[in-house]
């Protein structure tokens, strides 16, 4: 079986039109055809990727052969040649976060997580939280409650496991809880010495108590000897037969069973220059292989060991300074994955291997962490996949992974538009009363109704085409019916509204009376029709019309579109090129005038756009209704008024640059004109327009520049950005608020962009910052925002 797709990811309220071509495992290449308010629920919207019966794909193969046929007959709207590399729609690691919404109450904050050695599961929790007053523990009916140390006892500062049960640590105090106990073995540092505790650390049989005298042991069996004489410890390692124990500028390893006489040991003199040291991490395998990391305030270095002597490498690329993304860390794990993960007083961050290379994953407040103040960190090593927990200076958060492909992902997105995105058709925002229970999400309107809903439209209209599947033809129905109600509610022919809601059920807060805007009642009296509509909407109604109509659209669907783009267009065009209210009044972002485009406004800011908007929108008139008047009206607006050259040169008028939402429109009109332009010359000066505008787009490596660039027949399609972006997507798309400003890995975006906003950053190693990592924007909101949410 092999899937034949014509991919189309729609992220709702970000919205993506993502389409690619791609093909299974099995082979086979693809043939093309024809949450928010305080912290919202913003949801994404993706066309899954469904097999084809034999059937299918002959009757696709038929569809194909008939439109050539056509072709050689008379003119056909453009259709992009199939491409020589297919996406491979294989499996990939899917990160699930589990932060805020999830946190238990009344525990707060955590000075250490844990995961239990096989031998001791059944006798305590996984995972194993530790609060600065004792161990987390939960009655029978789940109710959490703490195993306390004594009042007068200092808090704790560390825990740790052997085979034999759980240790607590204070700085003066050890407290020892083997299975089946009720209450702790306390062992106290003697008071004439000095060998205060630093820290605690798993062995298999045994831990080791880090202290300012030296490195000791507990095993539940003998007394603890306290140190007297040594160095401080800061952190120590059991791995296999040997112990490696890391002072405050030194680092050494021993056998585990002479913990007096080093192996070898190494310091300022051999090169180590990353002190105080916090933290280490043996044998990992990624970014390369490297038999101890070390981790210091100062920076990241890696120690080969050869025939028993060390050597530090100095030539690890992702250790470099502007490499390592954050700053003042506090502990180290191996991952499962052969990597490591450090923590943080700013968050955590992982050398991972995400289909490009060797990179730093950050996991950062308040997606993945409740808190960025990151005070342990607990993993299974030798467990494929195992979940991450972090202890932090708010509580517990964890990260899971599940194995998923784009078809799977999608449907997970189709679902989560129906649950809480669909209101009578139209798919926007969706709202929560209570910041990330998705329970309490209403759906809500927007200022761009038909923007965000031409998105899920078209993506279900595109699924329905490649698969057949009927309920996203319904889907597509529904959509439409509520798009073109925008125009037919307004009581005239030419004008088209904002959002509509109807009054009977409604759910927002607004109800009876919306105030956010320019609403009046529909002529039947059943819906609030919001009005004053900008450029953008028609925009996206052109956009989504042209597509609806050749690839889904049944016969009387088609006549529906071809009046309301006739009434639109004719309607714009009635009045002097300006979008007109109801009121008789050319809306706020209402012009497609030659005097807007070409006087200072336009010259300076959006006049290419709005000229590509406004030959689009005719050009897409003429193919629906074959009128001469849209002809004539295009022929008159490049004859006199140069909306030719003007498109041309979208993208570099001054106040052009860094405008995201001005990416997304120029894509829309681009995407018309590029498709249903019949003159080669005419869509040779698109294609340099798009060209131009595209050249600064890319650089946001968002899907969905790539992929339409693909579509329109743009230069080098290339879909390595448009498969990472949509892997990395976070499946939890509340909009929380994100923090990458203290990055150290992030340097200013491309000029382009920094217009105007020298906020606007990426990552040091070329990349954007991944979108699990900073907030759910629009693809409309530029891809450099690093804050927000």
């Amino acid at each position: 079986m092999r899937l034949k797709s014509l991919f189309l990811v729609l992220l709702l309220t970000l919205p993506t039109f993502f389409i690619f071509s791609c093909q299974s495992d099995s082979g086979g290449k693809e043939s093309p055809d024809g949450d928010e308010s305080i912290d919202g629920d913003q949801d994404a919207e993706t066309v899954s990727e469904e097999e084809s019966d034999g059937d299918s794909e002959k009757e696709v193969s038929q569809e194909k052969d008939t439109e050539n046929s056509e072709s050689e007959q008379g003119w056909q709207p453009y259709w992009p040649p199939e491409t020589d590399t297919p996406m491979i729609d294989t499996p990939f690691v899917q990160e699930i976060n589990h932060t805020v919404n999830e946190l238990e109450e009344g525990i707060g904050g955590l000075v250490s997580v844990l995961v239990p050695p096989e031998e001791l599961k059944d006798s305590f929790e996984t995972p194993t939280q530790i609060t600065p007053r004792g161990l987390i523990m939960h009655d029978d009916s789940g109710n959490p409650y703490v195993l306390g140390t004594g009042e007068s006892d200092a808090d704790l500062i560390a825990a740790a496991f052997c085979d034999k049960g759980l240790m607590l640590a204070g700085p003066d105090k050890v407290y020892m809880l083997a299975p089946g106990d009720d209450e702790y073995t306390v062992s106290a540092v003697p008071a004439d010495i000095s060998s205060g505790i630093t820290g605690l650390s798993s062995g298999a049989e045994r831990i080791y108590i880090n202290t300012l005298k030296g490195l000791t042991i507990a095993d539940f069996e003998s007394e603890i000897v306290w140190p007297r004489n040594g160095d401080i410890v800061i952190a120590s390692y059991e791995y296999e037969s040997t112990v490696y124990v890391a002072e405050t500028d030194s680092v050494a390893a021993f056998s585990s069973d002479d913990l007096e006489n080093p192996i070898w040991t190494l310091g300022k003199a051999q090169g180590l220059n990353v002190d105080p040291l916090i933290a280490i991490v043996p044998h990992v395998n990624l970014p390369q292989n490297i038999d101890l990391v070390i981790v210091g305030e100062n920076g990241l270095q890696a120690i080969m060991e050869n025939d028993g002597e060390p050597e530090l490498l100095q030539n690890v690329t992702e250790f470099a300074t502007g490499r390592i993304p954050l700053d003042a860390p506090s502990c180290a794990e191996r991952t499962s994955d052969g990597g490591f993960i450090v923590g943080t007083a700013g968050g955590a961050y992982r050398i991972m291997n995400r289909d490009a290379g060797n990179e730093w994953r950050v996991y950062n407040q308040i997606r993945w962490l409740p808190h960025e103040n990151v005070k342990s960190i607990a993993t299974t090593p030798g467990t494929e996949d195992s979940p991450i927990y972090f202890a932090t200076q708010e509580g517990l958060a964890f990260v899971t992974v599940e194995h998923m492909n784009f078809e799977q992902k999608s449907e997970f997105f189709v679902d989560r538009i129906l649950k809480r995105h669909d209101r009578d058709g139209a798919v926007a925002d969706s709202h929560m009363t209570t910041p990330g229970d998705l329970s309490t999400s209403i759906p809500w309107d927007s200022d761009n109704d038909g923007g965000w809903t031409c998105y899920w439209l078209l993506s279900e209209c595109f699924r329905y085409k490649v698969t057949g599947d009927e309920e996203a033809k319904a889907h597509f129905d529904k959509s439409l019916e509520r798009m073109l109600s925008f125009r037919t509610l307004t009581g005239t022919d030419y004008f088209l509204a904002r959002a509509v809601i109807r009054k009977d059920g409604c759910q927002l807060d607004d109800c009876d009376n919306p105030d956010d805007g320019e609403w009046f009642t529909s002529p039947d009296g059943e819906w609030w029709v919001k009005g004053d509509t900008s450029n953008d909407e028609v925009t996206s109604h052109m956009f989504m019309m042209g597509h609806a109509y050749d690839l889904c659209a049944d016969e009387t669907q088609k006549q529906q579109i071809r009046d309301h783009v006739n009434g639109i267009v004719g309607g714009i065009i009635d009045h002097g090129y300006q979008l007109w209210d109801v009121d008789g009044q050319c809306t706020t972002y209402g012009q497609f005038d030659p005097e807007y485009v070409n006087g200072l406004a336009g010259k300076y800011s959006d006049g290419g756009r709005r000229s590509a908007q406004m030959l689009g929108a005719l050009t897409l008139a003429q193919y629906l209704t074959e009128d001469k008047k849209y002809d004539e009206a295009k022929e008159y607006l490049i004859n006199e008024h140069q909306y030719d050259e003007n498109i041309m040169h979208e993208s570099e008028p001054a106040f052009r640059k860094g405008s995201g939402d001005g990416d997304e429109l120029a894509m829309q009109a681009f995407f018309v004109l590029l498709r249903y332009e019949k003159d080669p010359a005419l869509r040779e000066k698109w294609l340099t327009g798009w060209r131009g505008t595209y050249s600064n787009m890319k650089t946001q490596q968002d899907a969905l520049w790539d992929v339409v660039n693909a579509v329109v027949g743009g230069d080098s399609p290339d879909f390595t950005y448009s498969k990472r972006w949509f892997q990395l997507y976070p499946m939890d798309l509340i909009r929380w608020p994100q923090h990458n400003h203290h990055r150290k890995d992030i340097v200013d975006a491309p000029e382009y962009y920094m217009n105007q906003h020298p906020e606007r950053r990426m990552r040091s190693d070329g990349f954007i910052i991944p979108p699990d990592e900073r907030p759910n924007t629009r693809h409309n909101t530029c891809q450099f925002e690093v804050e927000g949410g």
